[in-house]
């Protein structure tokens, strides 16, 4: 009898954990084959140095950012692009390395300046990725972008 409770109970586990998995890996592959998705670390905000591999996905109006790891369906990381700014870029520390992607740098962004709550974030993503979200940032329609400068 305890046998039997102990083996349904190990095989429930087991179909759990492979739900579970199944899941995640549909969420991830139906993201990252949306348009302009790639993939992105980020510092988590509660721990700092702490980094989440992700996937970024460009939109009209910000950039959303959503943890590999988690079923939650919305974006954990909304990056408005009228007030997104790229403040700094450099390679991973040693620390870092291994945390993030391969070939990976690592970007200080600002938000939130203009509306008086300024934030920063810290991610991580490769040199294409990278150039496409400068040029993603640098081609919002004109006045759309609050931190750019009318001739930067």
């Amino acid at each position: 009898m305890l046998a039997s409770a102990l083996l349904i109970t190990l095989l429930s586990s087991a179909c759990a954990a492979v739900v579970v998995f199944v899941l995640l890996s549909v969420r991830r592959r139906s993201l990252t084959r949306a348009a302009g998705a790639f993939d992105c670390s980020a510092e988590s905000g509660s721990r700092p140095g702490t980094w989440r591999l992700g996937v970024a996905v460009f939109g009209n109006s910000s950039l959303d950012w959503y943890p590999v790891f988690s079923l939650r369906p919305h974006a954990s990381l909304a990056l408005p692009r009228s007030d997104l700014e790229i403040v700094s870029r450099r390679a991973p520390g040693t620390a870092e390395q291994y945390s993030m992607l391969p070939d990976a740098y690592v970007i200080e962004c600002r938000y939130d300046v203009f509306r008086g709550s300024p934030k920063t974030v810290r991610l991580a993503l490769d040199a294409e990725a990278l150039s496409g979200f400068a040029s993603w940032l640098e081609s919002a329609p004109p006045g759309a972008n609050h931190s750019m400068g009318r001739f930067t």
